[in-house]
């Protein structure tokens, strides 16, 4: 169930990232022709501007131009339609716009849409819509457009209902209605009601909303609308102040079902897989709640090949640059080995050369020392037998005798002497 739900919130989202330009025009032409409208019905008293063609020729205007200036022709228009009125009050609520102007939204012209959103809301008789839903989307600080939103709605509505008595000419009668007018408002018990209300409710929300609980969007909207319903009905019973209990109950169904389609829409998340950890440094130690956002699994083919043939491409372009780049290295320590090896076999051919030529010298060096040696053992045998004799000279020996026949006499002798 929640992998097809995703799936539809992914295909959403992809048709909206295809045709945003187109879709982002026709909301706000929506939205300010809704608004538009609004003003006519509340106001209505310049007859001219009075009228659906108005509405939507200036809705089509603004679909082209930025958000900002939907609440420009917005203003613009409901002090068109108060000028025709009276124009003392339309200086009081111009004044009011400017002072609310440079207070907040001067700062943030962005949270401009949101001060719009809480009269409409009001109009269309869903005031508890406002805040379950900026409670779920923003933070505490849009509790400022919330109450400058319910005191505009407020003031058209009290000049609505009271706009007989602003047709009194004279400058003392348009003093003293002026202070009336800001008297009542100021102490409309209703009007403040709504804004404790709405303001506590944005606070009780945008809390849950940020618990490490599972489903903290659903109990944040639920728990945010009994919270919301409970002080409107006990703050009208203690202040004496007439509600419609029917379309309170109405108004907070719809803003918890609103709610319920936020967080589909913006936090769609698996609370199965939930995972707690842990970090630490030299200072602190981090507890981390990881919740996984619910993913589709049904994921178009076509898409999928095109990825994975685009990263083959890559990689077969990767790896052929890397083999032509290993191909030129080796062709380069090729050509250097080949280079090296003619520098040897040249330098060993001249080594060669040197050792045949030495050998050459050493072997006629050999060759002479060699006579020499011959001749001075020659010289030595024949000095030998004429030292021998010289040696072994006896007085009974005979000259002219040969070694064999003294070598016979001397064993003779050496027998006798013995015997």
């Amino acid at each position: 169930m929640n992998t097809t739900m995703a799936g539809a919130k992914g295909q959403i989202g992809k048709w909206y990232s295809k045709n945003s330009q187109v879709i982002d025009r026709v909301v706000r032409g929506a939205f300010a022709f809704l608004l538009f409208v609004a003003i006519n019905s509340m106001t209505g008293y310049m007859k001219r501007l009075d009228s659906v063609a108005v509405a939507a020729g200036l809705a089509l205007i603004c679909a082209f131009l930025p958000t900002s200036f939907v609440a420009l022709l917005g203003f613009a228009l409901l002090l068109a339609h108060l000028s025709a009125l009276s124009l003392p009050v339309t200086g009081v609520v111009a004044v009011l716009f400017l002072i609310m102007y440079a207070l907040y939204f001067h700062f943030t012209p962005r949270h401009t849409i949101f001060l719009l959103l809480v009269p409409m809301a009001f109009w269309l008789k869903v005031p508890a819509v406002i805040p379950v839903a900026f409670g779920l989307l923003g933070s505490t600080a849009l509790a400022y457009p919330i109450a400058l939103g319910i005191i505009m709605y407020y003031t058209i509505d009290y000049i609505h209902a009271n706009a007989g008595s602003f047709e009194a000419s004279g400058l003392a009668g348009a003093i003293t209605k002026l202070s009336t007018f800001l008297r009542k408002l100021l102490t409309n018990k209703e009007m403040w009601l709504y804004v404790l209300a709405f303001v506590v409710c944005l606070w009780v929300v945008s809390m849950i909303r940020k618990r490490d609980i599972p489903h903290c969007w659903k109990i944040a909207a639920v728990f945010g609308a009994l919270v919301d319903l409970l002080i409107l009905a006990v703050g009208a019973a203690v202040l004496a102040v007439k509600l419609n209990l029917g379309m309170l109950l109405i108004s907070h169904v719809l803003a918890v079902a609103i709610g319920l389609i936020l967080e589909y829409l913006f936090f769609n998340v698996d609370y199965k897989h939930k995972e707690s950890l842990q970090f630490e440094d030299d200072d602190y130690v981090y507890y981390v709640s990881a919740i996984p956002k619910v993913k589709s699994g049904a994921e178009p083919q076509k898409e999928v090949k095109r990825l994975k043939k685009e990263s083959n491409e890559k990689a077969a372009s990767k790896d052929k640059k890397t083999a032509e780049k290993k191909d030129g290295k080796k062709a380069d320590n090729k050509k250097t080995e080949t280079a090296e090896k003619k520098q040897g076999n040249k330098k060993s051919s001249k080594n060669k050369k040197k050792n045949n030529a030495g050998k050459q010298n050493s072997s006629k060096e050999s060759g002479s020392s060699k006579q020499r040696g011959k001749k001075k053992e020659n010289e030595k045998r024949a000095d030998q037998p004429a030292k021998s004799g010289q040696a072994h000279k006896d007085p009974n020996w005979k000259d002219g005798m040969t070694d064999e026949l003294l070598m016979t006499q001397s064993l003779r002798r050496d027998l006798e002497k013995e015997l």
